[in-house]
């Protein structure tokens, strides 16, 4: 992984609930998401780093899943992932800020590097077409609904 990896993109939602709330939605969905057999076809495809499924709850630093390892975990603030393929080395990393006691902000920011001519086509294909920042953007949208309906349950 290049020491310091270029700035992509960030997204964000403010969410109404509490930022323990949203960190346990956010990383449930992560388990799910990446836990689908799709996720871990598509890593293998790619020829990711890290195909483990050792990703479970809570994260540790170290647990692996379909394309990424577990780097940071500051419970319920801070979660980074990283990995690498044939086409790029990428970290996703999901800030949670506590606002109120039931409203918080939630920030996902992607840094990634795209060695090559094929890197490039690779950026262009995933990061050029929009089609990152749908997914980032609905994952966003469904651990805002988990928190929420997880509030709402208490």
């Amino acid at each position: 992984m290049p020491a310091a990896l270029p700035f992509i993109d960030e997204f964000d939602v403010m969410i109404q609930a509490s930022a323990p709330a949203v960190y346990e939605a956010l990383t449930r969905h992560l388990q799910r998401a990446f836990g689908m057999r799709g996720a871990r076809v598509v890593a293998g495809l790619l020829g990711c780093a890290h195909r483990g499924a050792t990703y479970a709850l809570p994260p540790v630093v170290g647990q692996e899943t379909s394309g990424f390892v577990v780097v940071e975990v500051k419970e319920p603030y801070r979660l980074a992932l990283e990995g690498r393929h044939r086409f790029a080395s990428y970290r996703l990393s999901f800030g949670v800020d506590p606002l109120a006691e039931d409203r918080t902000h939630l920030i996902a920011r992607t840094h990634a590097h795209f060695p090559g001519f094929h890197g490039r086509i690779y950026r262009a294909l995933v990061i050029g077409s929009g089609g990152h920042e749908i997914v980032v953007r609905r994952m966003l949208a469904a651990v805002s609904a988990r928190a929420e309906r997880m509030e709402r349950a208490k």
